[in-house]
C-alpha cells in the first residue's frame, strides 16, 4: 500500500532531479535547423514548402517562421518575408535576426519609422555588435541628423564595423556630399579609414 509519506517522498525525489527538456523548444530547434540547411544551399522555395507543412502539421515555431521569412527575403518576396518575420517576433520577441532582417526590408522600402523602431531594439538586444549601430547611423544620415549620425557611426566602429563597407552604398555616397554630414564623415575617415576611403571622400592623392 502506498502511503501519503511515500507519495511525498517520491514527489520530492522527482523535483530534485534535473528539469526535463521542453519538447516544443527541441522540436522548434530541429525544424529550424532543417529549414536552415535548405536555405543555406539556396533551396528557398523548398524551405517555404517544408516549413509550411511543419506549421500545418504540428504548430508554429519562431525559428521556422524566421527561416520561411528568410527564404521569401532571398527570393525578393518582401511582403511575405515581413509577415513571417513578424510572426516569428510575436512568438519570440528576442529573436534579433528576425528583427534585423525586417528592419533591412523596412529601410529598403522606405518605411523609415518602422526601420528605426526595429534597429533601435536590435541595438538594445545586441549592444556589443556593430550591425544595429551601423543601420542607426544610416537612418540618421537619411534624416540629416549629424549628431546622432556621428554617435551611431562611432559606436559601430568601436564594435568592429569596417568603414570600407560604405563605399559602394549610394546613400552613403550622398552622405559624403551632404553639407551637414560630410565634415563628420570626412573626420572619421581621416582618423580611421584607409587610403581607398580617403580617395572616396576626396582626401587622397
Amino acid at each position: 500500500m502506498i502511503t501519503a509519506w511515500t507519495i511525498c517522498l517520491l514527489a520530492s525525489l522527482a523535483s530534485a532531479g534535473p528539469p526535463l527538456p521542453d519538447y516544443r523548444t527541441i522540436l522548434g530547434v530541429d525544424y529550424g535547423e532543417t529549414l536552415s540547411a535548405l536555405n543555406s544551399t539556396g533551396r528557398y522555395r523548398e524551405a517555404i514548402q517544408v516549413g509550411g507543412r511543419m506549421q500545418r502539421a504540428v504548430d508554429r515555431f519562431p525559428r521556422v517562421s524566421y527561416e520561411i521569412g528568410y527564404a521569401h527575403y532571398q527570393l525578393g518576396e518582401l511582403d511575405a518575408a515581413v509577415r513571417h518575420y513578424t510572426s516569428a517576433l510575436r512568438q519570440e520577441p528576442g529573436l534579433t535576426m528576425a528583427r534585423y532582417d525586417r528592419g533591412e526590408i523596412h529601410l529598403h522600402e522606405g518605411r523609415l519609422t518602422e526601420a528605426v523602431r526595429d534597429f533601435t531594439v536590435v541595438v538594445e538586444q545586441t549592444p556589443s555588435h556593430w550591425a544595429g549601430y551601423f543601420r542607426m547611423a544610416h537612418l540618421s544620415g537619411l534624416a540629416e541628423d549629424p549628431e546622432t549620425f556621428e554617435g551611431h557611426l562611432m559606436s559601430a566602429i568601436r564594435h568592429g564595423f569596417q568603414l570600407e563597407t560604405v563605399m559602394k552604398d549610394p546613400d552613403w555616397r550622398s552622405f559624403s556630399r551632404q553639407p551637414s554630414l560630410r565634415p563628420i564623415l570626412r573626420k572619421i575617415i581621416v582618423l580611421y579609414g584607409d587610403q581607398d576611403l580617403r580617395k572616396w571622400i576626396g582626401e587622397g592623392s
